[in-house]
């Protein structure tokens, strides 16, 4: 898998990144636009890409709405 961080706000009062990736896994394309819950701050970009790959991860575990898991 192979995906970028286009977009990454996080909320300190709330305590979540919000954030837009895009890539590539299995040869499909794909767009995530989601939340993830952070105990603090991901300041630098590479905390941010480690948070959002731990989201996307776990996204790709959850079956689809087909029912077939990525």
């Amino acid at each position: 898998m192979q995906f970028t961080v286009t977009a990454a706000a996080y909320d300190a009062t709330r305590k979540y990144l919000s954030y837009t990736a895009s890539g590539e896994k299995n040869g499909r394309r794909f767009t995530i636009s989601s939340k993830a819950k952070c105990l603090k701050d991901p300041e630098t970009p590479e905390r941010i890409h480690m948070v959002v790959l731990l989201a996307i991860t776990d996204h790709f575990k959850r079956p689809g709405p087909s029912g077939h898991v990525w």
